[in-house]
């Protein structure tokens, strides 16, 4: 979280007051309202993006790993199933897991 603040927060905002007082210097207050503006509306939109998607790699994430589990069980007891004619059985449980 230090790493982050230090190498891409503070830096950023610094940026933006830097360009935000230059835009204010040269051109007035309505440029640089302008600019604080666009840049605001622009982070809300990417934070609200990102956690609507956030929720579909959640779940993404964790149909992987039940699918990963399944396949690994599997072929971790290979001489099991086979021993048993499980093949069939195993083959709908990972298909299942999949769907």
């Amino acid at each position: 979280v230090l790493n982050a603040m230090v190498f891409n927060t503070v830096p950023t905002i610094l940026e933006v007051g830097v360009v935000t007082g230059c835009m204010y210097y040269q051109f007035g207050m309505g440029h640089a309202s302008t600019v604080l503006a666009t840049i605001g509306a622009y982070v809300g939109y990417t934070v609200g993006i990102t956690q609507w998607r956030t929720q579909f790699r959640k779940d993404m994430n964790r149909l992987n790993n039940k699918a990963s589990g399944k396949i690994s069980d599997s072929l971790l007891n290979y001489e099991t199933v086979k021993y048993f004619n499980n093949e069939k059985h195993e083959g709908r449980t990972y298909e299942s897991t999949l769907k």
